[in-house]
């Protein structure tokens, strides 16, 4: 963070972001709010070959247990900003902050409430194509048909899995089909975790 481009983003996206809720991560260029089983993020994306900067926002479901920052559901930004001077390259940043936070709060209102995101993981598993719905999809559409009570629902997405990735992540799922406490109880689970792995503060209370 000691080249002058990567303070002026800091402070851009500090100026824009921390007021709504969102921390810095470490010192890096990504930012999230913390909505417990799920987090609000923004990345200030750096290029490997010139000083710049563009834009990404996303939401991250912890539920599915990931295990780094995945982008679930990403809303790509054509923001972008080259570094020339210290003056156009703040304004820039000040205009590209602006633009995560609008974003950061669109995805915050579009995803209000666990319903939401169930009806919208489930309906974008259900309307994929062949490559994504028996793939992260499918598995993020069985955990959320699971935990709004569908079961058969759930239990058809689980069932129908075949992306090797996530077949071993289902394979403790699927028996506790019929039992919803303890369906519940590991993915309240498999949230704790994802929380320790990405060095979040536990939560008081299970996520679900």
């Amino acid at each position: 963070m000691s080249d002058i481009h990567s303070r002026i983003i800091a402070a851009a996206a500090k100026a824009e972001l921390a007021p709504i809720g969102f921390q810095q991560k470490g010192r890096s260029r990504l930012w999230f709010a913390d909505h417990g089983s799920w987090l609000n993020v923004v990345e200030f994306t750096p290029s490997r070959w010139s000083k710049s900067v563009s834009l990404m926002n996303a939401a991250h479901w912890l539920w599915v247990g990931a295990g780094f920052m995945s982008f679930n559901e990403a809303v790509p930004s054509k923001c972008h900003a080259e570094f020339e001077t210290e003056d156009q390259f703040r304004g820039a940043a000040c205009e590209i902050a602006r633009t995560a936070r609008a974003n950061a709060v669109a995805i915050k209102e579009r995803f209000s409430s666990f319903g939401t995101i169930a009806d919208f993981v489930v309906e974008r598993a259900r309307s994929s194509p062949d490559r994504m719905g028996p793939s992260w999809w499918g598995y993020e559409a069985a955990i959320a048909s699971g935990l709004i009570g569908d079961f058969e629902e759930a239990s058809r997405f689980l069932n129908g899995l075949s992306d090797e990735r996530v077949i071993g992540r289902a394979a403790p799922l699927l028996p506790l089909i019929a039992h919803p406490d303890a369906f519940r109880s590991k993915v309240n689970e498999v949230v704790a975790q994802e929380r320790a792995r990405l060095k979040l503060t536990p939560l008081n209370h299970p996520a679900f």
